[in-house]
């Protein structure tokens, strides 16, 4: 048996000097993350299209790719270059997506509907494609999903099929990388307050009474949620789709029920 003194000093946690690459790092909750973990210790590289990136890079202690993952070209020198920068990735995080309203089914704008899923779904398959030879026994991949992949809302159809698609394919490489003993896990967060989560205040406030605990996030508290997922502590996990999202996929809550409720009492 393990000395106590050993297992005190042990942070199974800890994510100090291991090399994380964010695909998708340069806003929003990609950005957060890329904070935090740099922050406690770990040598992050993130990977975006904007320009600015190497500044946003060297302002949280991170480096920068440019990357594109829309391209196959740009996605394939994007990794060779991270290859050049590190010694084999612990921990791939995929977490680049949009969401674009593309209208209902009998209005619907294709194009946008394709770009979408280009993004959201094809993009990251590019980008696992990629990296994932990078990653060795003990690695951890974790992609940024949504409670949207399991919960249908009328003119949200590609965005809820990019990221019930990305749950699948979480699950399915799971089981293809688990005799290799690399991890995939995803991270379903609700409402952030995030580049990809600009409305208006009110339409915020609509969303808040639909979460359990009345409550939506800022971005930064996902960095120890993704943290976790890079570390040891979750170790046995892996396939598995980790609702950061404070309820909102667990069913109706009181405060939505009470207001229906309220309504109907007020149309007798």
């Amino acid at each position: 048996m393990p000395a106590m003194s050993s297992i005190v000093s042990r942070n199974p946690f800890s994510v100090a000097g291991r090399n994380i690459v964010i695909v998708g790092g340069t806003a929003g909750i990609g950005l957060a993350v890329a904070a935090h973990l740099a922050e406690a210790g770990a040598s992050v590289i993130i990977t975006g299209r904007r320009s600015e990136g190497e500044q946003i890079a060297n302002d949280i202690g991170a480096t920068f790719v440019q990357m594109d993952i829309s391209d196959n070209a740009s996605t394939t020198v994007g990794f060779a270059s991270i290859a050049t920068n590190i010694d084999g990735i612990d921990c791939l995080i995929l977490n680049a997506g949009i969401d674009r309203y593309h209208g209902e089914i009998d209005d619907v704008d294709v194009p946008v509907f394709e770009q979408v899923f280009n993004t959201n779904t094809i993009g990251l398959v590019r980008s696992m494609a990629a990296g994932v030879n990078q990653l060795s026994a003990g690695g951890s991949i974790v992609v940024t999903s949504s409670p949207a992949g399991s919960i249908a809302a009328p003119g949200m159809a590609a965005y809820s099929a990019s990221k019930a698609a990305l749950d699948m394919l979480v699950r399915t490489w799971a089981l293809e990388l688990g005799p290799k003993q690399i991890r995939v896990n995803a991270v379903l967060p609700g409402i952030v307050e995030s580049e990809m989560a600009s409305e208006s205040t009110a339409a915020l406030e609509a969303i808040r009474r639909m979460t359990a605990n009345g409550m939506y996030r800022k971005a930064a508290e996902m960095g120890p949620v993704f943290q976790f997922l890079a570390s040891d502590a979750s170790a046995p996990l892996t396939g598995s789709l980790v609702g950061a999202h404070d309820g909102i996929s667990v069913g109706y809550s009181k405060e939505v029920l009470d207001r229906v409720s309220a309504d109907i009492e007020g149309d007798a």
